[in-house]
């Protein structure tokens, strides 16, 4: 079986005439395999090449193969800035990157990511600054502003809520943005509008309003099979366990989501994502309880698994907040996030926990993960498209005049 090799080389020992030799189905099966950095360095190999890594198609192929097999898996993690750090290398210690050169960066705000989809991260970090961001290209698509169509906005607390993902109906990424009005001092009232922005059109419409009352957390929507799931309330008053609410980005409408048969329904309630399925956490606060269900089937009630149930006289010691994020490689861990300062790999079999520190953090407010994708923004927006190929050509020179070398 033949393998591709790569090592810095002087250019002049790069061959075009070799390389065209590859069948065309053993280029694409190749690049396939490598992260995005290499393949935005190798299409300076050839015109053939930078056609390829720039296809559609190639991105599609590039993003299953990934999501199929695991690889080029990060996390995005937030205290004052945006930081990073390689999936792989979470056991033990590891240094967290600090993203400086992310679209919001800016000392005023700090940046709330809203949500990652194929490669695609939403952030905002004011009312009128939402972008969407491929943070392996480093390209990004800033969403127009929309004005909130509700009246007398100055006598009301406003708060603002977003969520993300992709819509295969009709290849279309998509934000929500949901605006929440209340009642100031002895005002209860409580008023809201719901938007949905596709990146295909470039604009923002109306969108129906919950079934149910939205009292949400300050939390995007979780994506799952579609849709964005949030927790509400039948009533305002209400504070234990909620109703899931699924907005679906096809048809964009909205559905209940059957729940697994509590034993006890006063606990708070967070809905999450877990692997490629939606999942419960429910925090027993008053014997410092928490539980971790699983949808293994989506919508299918029966489905739901107890995943995870821990209490802080076993592996969890002083919680106030769960929070899983994702599976290990070998689906015999769970990565959790502590009350927004700590990481923990929970070995499911086993019922222990280690953990991870990462270095280079002030605190861990937020941990989102992300794959390293080719996915494109060029769809529509206003974006900084001509700087950032200006920007490629210069790295894309210096990449040539350092060289490498292929070796079959």
């Amino acid at each position: 079986m033949r393998t591709l090799k790569i090592a810095h080389f002087h250019p002049c020992s790069l061959k075009h005439e070799e390389m065209s030799q590859l069948p065309e189905d053993v280029t694409v099966d190749i690049l396939c395999r490598l992260p995005v950095k290499d393949l935005v360095r190798f299409k300076a190999v050839s015109p053939r090449w930078r056609a390829l890594i720039e296809s559609s198609e190639f991105a599609k192929l590039h993003l299953n193969r990934s999501i199929q097999t695991r690889a080029n898996l990060g996390l995005i993690l937030r205290d004052e800035h945006l930081h990073a750090v390689d999936f792989d290398s979470l056991d033990g210690t590891v240094q967290a990157v600090e993203l400086h050169y992310h679209p919001l960066r800016c000392q005023d705000y700090s940046t709330k990511v809203w949500g990652s989809c194929n490669g695609i991260i939403c952030l905002s970090n004011s009312f009128d600054s939402v972008v969407l961001w491929n943070p392996s290209t480093r390209k990004y698509r800033k969403l127009p502003d929309s004005s909130v169509e509700l009246e007398e906005k100055w006598r009301y607390y406003e708060n603002r809520i977003y969520g993300f993902g992709y819509d295969s109906v009709s290849d279309d990424y998509k934000v929500v943005r949901i605006v929440m009005l209340e009642g100031m001092h002895d005002d209860e009232s409580f008023h809201y509008e719901a938007k949905a922005y596709s990146l295909k059109a470039n604009s923002w419409h109306r969108v129906g309003k919950f079934p149910h009352h939205p009292h949400l957390k300050r939390t995007g929507g979780v994506l799952v099979k579609g849709a964005l799931h949030w927790v509400v309330n039948e009533e305002p008053q209400i504070s234990r366990a909620g109703l899931i609410v699924a907005f679906d980005l096809g048809c964009e409408g909205y559905r209940l989501v059957p729940q697994p048969e509590y034993s006890d329904l006063n606990f708070l309630m967070n809905v999450e994502r877990l692997g490629e399925c939606l999942s419960v956490v429910c925090y027993y606060y008053y014997c410092k309880h928490v539980h971790v269900w699983v949808m293994n089937g989506y919508g299918v009630k029966e489905s739901w698994t107890k995943l995870i149930s821990v209490n802080e006289q076993s592996v969890i010691r002083y919680m106030q907040f769960v929070r899983p994020v994702g599976y290990s490689k070998n689906g015999e861990e769970v990565l959790l996030q502590l009350d927004g300062t700590r990481l923990l790999w929970y070995d499911l079999k086993r019922n222990q926990g280690r953990q991870v520190k990462i270095r280079g953090l002030q605190e861990l407010m937020q941990v989102e993960m992300c794959v390293g994708t080719l996915v494109s923004l060029d769809d529509g927006g206003e974006g900084n498209g001509k700087k950032q190929q200006e920007q490629e050509d210069r790295n894309m020179g210096n990449f040539l005049s350092n060289g490498f070398k292929l070796v079959l």
